[in-house]
């Protein structure tokens, strides 16, 4: 007979910074939460008793225990044997050659432990909760320090032969080596299509040592960390930008980045970066603009070799940027002069933030069970029963509401009493961003004068660039429909306006 299945899960990320531990339900709320620094200049034990520990802390501090948990999910930054929990390797933390999936089981007594790459399990959890939850095929690109993918179709990550499928940022956008003219020193003489020799012609190349060979190199070429040259990773991740920036500094050109930025330029971070652009820093502007662009054209290869239903974007830099990002994004995309069958593609921005790991992490726990992963996608919390027996009066569980109140896609009932300012219809981006976190299909957005009133421009971008469909609703309307839908949902009421 088969053991029932359990009620709670354990996410971990594990980065070259942090470790994220989470507690989640079987419906995907993330219960409780805690972080510490990652062990640095230190052998693997320090970070395998740094994993153990935040576990044990986590479920003690919710009064849970190892024997409770259905199952622990481990994300590292890395090539992992998905099979065997073996870490082939993790270029910026001290986990390469463990056997860490099998070590992790016999320090927690035995439970279930898997293990899997951070950007694989970050795009299953935006498959199962966030701007992916309704595609068949979905890609999820996060642009941070490095650049880092996953692909998922029907629930199910596609990992390759050597378990680096959807390595993106590994993908080469510079050809290394010179074009043909360059190479037979030709260029257009000006009349039309006819090419003339030129003696003198300067070749735009440089000396690397590669493989203990002497190769030339066309300037501008970026060499990546993982040893290739012209990588999108080395073009277009935040570590480009930062040596843009400093370049440019270099140069000559004025910007006020270090203004943001402590005053250094070694590690510039996403959120100063961002306050540059709202200050209209030209170098920056223009330096974001144009890596913007690669992702837009990153995109576009990504769609013309696999086509993908949803494209979805995240990680540090476009958290913080994609405000000034995806129009730039989503011009090039939209660019495209290739047809296409009719379809409804899309490129999305990730929703659920740091969550999307651990909620990937512990959809991993499942995804070898078909049949009990397919379950936990199609579940819901259970939700609340809303009743209006007055006007601008909701009653829930005998408890009346009459004051302005946020719903959350796990049922929970958050309320606030103070008035946002200089916002006649209440629905500010804060409000939505609070009652949509966690991951929703529907978002209800109830007021009295619904008729009256459109979203903010800023509120709705930020709803369709993940998917999310919303309602403005009169109150009693608003109740009837978030009493009678079945999906995942979420809900702001306001109950007057001033």
């Amino acid at each position: 007979m088969k053991d029932q299945i359990k009620d709670y899960y354990v996410g971990v990320d594990v980065g070259g910074t942090k470790i994220q531990a989470s507690l989640v339900s079987d419906t995907g709320s993330v219960l409780s939460s805690n972080r510490r620094s990652t062990p640095r200049n230190c052998g693997s034990d320090a970070t395998l008793d740094a994993i153990e520990e935040s576990i044990k802390e986590l479920l003690q501090h919710q009064n849970q225990s190892l024997d409770q948990l259905s199952g622990v999910g481990i994300a590292v930054p890395g090539v992992v044997c998905q099979d065997t929990g073996y870490v082939v390797v993790t270029p910026n933390m001290n986990l390469s050659g463990i056997e860490l999936g099998q070590i992790m089981r016999e320090r927690l007594g035995g439970v279930r432990v898997e293990i899997g790459n951070d950007c694989n399990l970050g795009t299953l959890g935006e498959c199962w909760l966030g701007s992916g939850r309704s595609s068949e095929f979905a890609v999820g690109i996060f642009v941070g320090t490095g650049i880092g993918a996953g692909i998922v179709r029907n629930r199910r990550l596609i990992s390759g032969a050597g378990q680096v499928a959807g390595e993106i940022g590994h993908i080469v956008l510079q050809i290394p080596c010179d074009s043909w003219r360059v190479q037979l020193k030709i260029k257009k003489s000006g009349r039309g299509r006819k090419y003339v020799k030129q003696a003198n012609f300067a070749r735009r190349t440089i000396r690397v040592d590669a493989s203990k060979k002497s190769q030339k190199l066309p300037l501008g070429l970026t060499q990546c960390g993982c040893g290739n040259y012209g990588c999108f990773e080395s073009i277009a991740s935040r570590s480009a930008v930062e040596n843009y920036i400093r370049e440019a500094i270099a140069l000559g050109a004025k910007s006020s980045i270090t203004d943001y930025n402590g005053g250094k330029l070694d590690i510039i971070k996403s959120g100063s970066i961002a306050k540059a652009l709202k200050s209209g820093d030209e170098v920056v502007t223009l330096i974001v603009d144009y890596v913007s662009k690669v992702i837009g054209y990153a995109c576009l290869t990504v769609r013309h070799l696999i086509d993908p239903d949803v494209i979805m974007l995240g990680g540090g830099m476009i958290e913080a940027c994609q405000k000034y990002m995806m129009p730039t994004i989503e011009s090039v995309v939209s660019s495209d002069r290739l047809q296409a069958a009719p379809c409804n593609r899309r490129v999305l921005v990730s929703s659920l933030g740091d969550s999307a790991v651990v909620l990937g992490a512990v959809a991993l726990v499942r995804s070898s069970d078909a049949s009990a992963f397919d379950q936990i996608c199609e579940s819901i919390p259970k939700y609340p029963r809303l009743l209006m027996l007055a006007d601008e009066v909701i009653h829930i569980d005998d408890v009346a509401y009459t004051t302005d109140m946020l719903i959350t896609p796990d049922g929970e009932i958050l309320t606030r009493s103070k008035f946002p300012k200089n916002e006649p219809d209440g629905f500010r981006m804060k409000d939505i961003e609070n009652a949509v976190q966690g991951g929703t299909d529907l978002l209800v957005l109830a007021t009295p004068k619904a008729e009256e009133i459109n979203l903010s421009g800023k509120c709705h971008d930020y709803l369709n660039r993940r998917g999310i469909d919303y309602r403005i609703l009169p109150l009693r309307d608003a109740v009837q429909l978030y009493n009678s839908v079945t999906v995942r949902r979420s809900a702001v009421f306001h109950f007057s306006i001033k």
